[in-house]
């Protein structure tokens, strides 16, 4: 498998990481390809070369494409239908997905959006949407699997009267982990963040691999700046996987009806999933395991709620390697309504395709229909996704 590392000491931002990829080896001309193919104005960008004390970098200058074109005004559902649309390749298109959806739910939680397609921030968008696409693009070209990244720096203090990080950086970095540098200001952007936080399986340190290529980017002109580092390797680690922490507890002696209560509070505090499987223990008494799987980040928070919520004396805590499917969400049109269905891709290919119960279940009780019905109808529209008719 091939991984890009991403190492942004001073920060990310969307032009440093586009830059970089450029260094690596990507070129100019599959950005603007993949630009065309997505029928977006695509600007003014500018690569030049700057020589730095350690180093040559690329200096990225991107000009955005002027106020009334195609981004003017778009909501998320306009730029999903056009991505959807377009010719780029499958694995391309749920990348750019994933960083567009991504961005929208930030938009939608600063802005207390009560629509579920906000108008999106004008300002931000070139970034995470031209420059978001020139990565995905330049990272197929490249052909890397995974990318992973180092802890995010943020900054700190005040820009413009406003706290560092901006709000919508805040939102994008959620669950992830960042920090900060004294009197150092905005060191990762709104585009950067998008971008890395969609992309990026894991934040941590340098994975074990195969160094086969660096690539550096920046947006500075100052040559004492600190560039955004990216390393491409060769891996056996399977594509799409994870590391992830499993927390397991034994448990005899507590009531059952409270497993209900702990459950809600381990997903409320972000568990990926929470598992009871009964088994004997000493003295032949029957229990449970209760199974928390988690992100690296959330072992300390989770740990202390079994601890509290339950009658445990202690959890288990190790670390394994999870393979996933590139999971995105789309909608079938049913004639119960429209249904979301959550996607799977495996190689750049839809293997898998199951209508969302609760929307099945809602459709159903609205329509006073069995919900078997509305599942079996929203399962049959999703076959030519499966068999490559289109999608």
């Amino acid at each position: 498998m091939r991984i890009a590392y991403v190492h942004g000491v001073a920060g990310v931002t969307a032009p440093a990481l586009l830059g970089a990829l450029l260094d690596a080896g990507a070129s100019l001309e599959a950005v603007q390809t993949g630009w065309r193919a997505l029928g977006l104005e695509p600007g003014e960008l500018t690569p030049r070369r700057l020589v730095l004390p350690d180093c040559t970098a690329i200096s990225l200058t991107f000009i955005p494409p002027s106020h009334g074109t195609s981004l003017s005004h778009a909501t998320s559902d306009d730029l999903q239908r056009r991505i959807e649309h377009s010719g780029i390749s499958p694995t391309a298109q749920q990348r750019l997905l994933t960083v567009l959806h991504r961005y929208a739910d930030a938009v939608g939680r600063v802005h207390g959006a009560q629509d579920t397609t906000p108008e999106l921030p004008a300002a931000s968008l070139p970034d995470v949407v031209l420059l978001g696409s020139g990565v995905v693009f330049a990272l197929e070209e490249l052909g890397i699997d995974q990318c992973v990244a180092a802890p995010l720096n943020l900054g700190e203090g005040s820009v413009q009267g406003r706290p560092v990080p901006h709000p919508l950086v805040a939102e994008l970095v959620r669950g992830i982990p960042v920090h900060g540098e004294s009197s150092s200001g905005e060191r990762t952007t709104i585009g950067g963040a998008a971008i890395i936080t969609a992309l990026a399986v894991d934040f941590g340190p340098l994975p074990s691999m195969t160094v086969t290529g660096t690539g550096y980017g920046t947006v500075a002109t100052d040559v004492s700046s600190i560039p955004l580092q990216i390393l491409l390797g060769e891996t056996e680690t399977p594509a799409a996987a994870e590391r992830i922490a499993v927390l397991e507890a034994n448990i005899d002696d507590m009531n059952p009806e409270f497993y209900d209560d702990i459950a809600a509070r381990l997903f409320a505090h972000g568990a990926l999933d929470v598992t009871l499987t009964p088994l004997f223990m000493k003295k032949h008494r029957p229990a449970n395991t209760l199974t928390v799987l988690a992100p690296r980040t959330k072992v300390s928070e989770l740990s202390r709620l079994m601890l509290r919520h339950t009658s445990s004396f202690g959890v288990r805590v190790y670390e394994v390697w999870r393979q996933k499917l590139e999971r995105f969400m789309r909608e079938v049109t049913t004639c119960y309504g429209p249904i979301a269905v959550k996607c799977g891709m495996l190689d750049g290919h839809m293997v898998q395709a199951a209508p969302e119960y609760d929307a099945c279940k809602r459709a159903a009780l609205a329509h006073d229909v069995p919900v078997r019905l509305v599942y079996a109808e929203a399962a049959r529209l999703t076959t030519p996704w499966l068999t490559g008719e289109h999608g």
